[in-house]
């Protein structure tokens, strides 16, 4: 039986980068569609889908090597119209959000994963009792992942690497886990889809710590949904 897998991302597909490096730990007799919420658009009808004066955006690239924040509140709408195609147009079997923000307000048939929901639930229980290193795509977000950490009563050390640098994500890496490091984390959680393997070993060598990767832990959950 050959499952389709149907991701939907918050920038523009396709998404070669994170969606191989899921595809990696999947088996090969997957089909996999796409849909991007920024499918189709102009840049400036893209800009204007920024976050306001007192949001905290979320990160994505464009195909022109750019990385832009975009409002969470205003691509819901993209959102569900990319799971709603996923679903009534691709047959999509289970449907995989591409960004760790919380989608709780998208409605499928499909089964869904929000990785809003299901990273913060695995990572509090991991953490639990630790301290733990929290790497963000943006410095914009690391007071808000402060407060979210508080309110689940974990110790935790936040600090930003964007993945969509190009080659300069290696070194925002090792400064960002060098900062983990002298924080004296206990596990280090890399909150962002686009985070590399690459980024990951940088992390793993300095920090000397376990370090969960969200695309492959991602991965995990989209294998224990597979039918045998």
């Amino acid at each position: 039986m050959v499952s389709t897998i149907g991701f939907a991302g918050i920038g523009q597909t396709p998404d070669d980068d994170v969606v191989s490096a899921i595809c990696a730990f999947l088996p090969d007799r997957l089909s996999v569609v796409e849909a991007g919420c920024l499918d189709g658009m102009s840049r400036s009808e893209i800009d204007a889908l920024g976050p306001g004066a007192r949001e905290v955006g979320i990160a994505t690239d464009l195909k022109d090597g750019t990385s832009i924040l975009l409002s969470h509140k205003k691509i819901l709408p993209q959102m569900q119209a990319c799971v709603d195609a996923l679903s009534n147009e691709h047959y999509a079997d289970i449907i995989v959000i591409l960004c760790g923000a919380d989608w709780s307000s998208i409605t499928s048939p499909t089964l869904l994963v929000n990785p809003g929901r299901v990273f913060p639930s695995v990572i509090s229980a991991l953490s639990y009792g630790r301290k733990l290193g929290v790497m963000k795509p943006s410095p914009g977000q690391i007071q808000k992942e402060y407060a979210r950490y508080k309110d689940l009563g974990i110790d935790v050390h936040v600090t930003a690497a964007s993945p969509f640098s190009g080659s300069a994500r290696f070194d925002l890496a090792q400064h960002a886990a060098t900062e983990i490091r002298d924080a004296n984390c206990d596990l280090v959680w890399m909150t962002c889809v686009a985070m590399d393997r690459e980024m990951k070993e940088i992390v793993a060598n300095v920090t000397g710590k376990p370090v969960i990767l969200a695309n492959e832990l991602l991965a995990k959950i989209i294998s224990a949904t597979l039918p045998a």
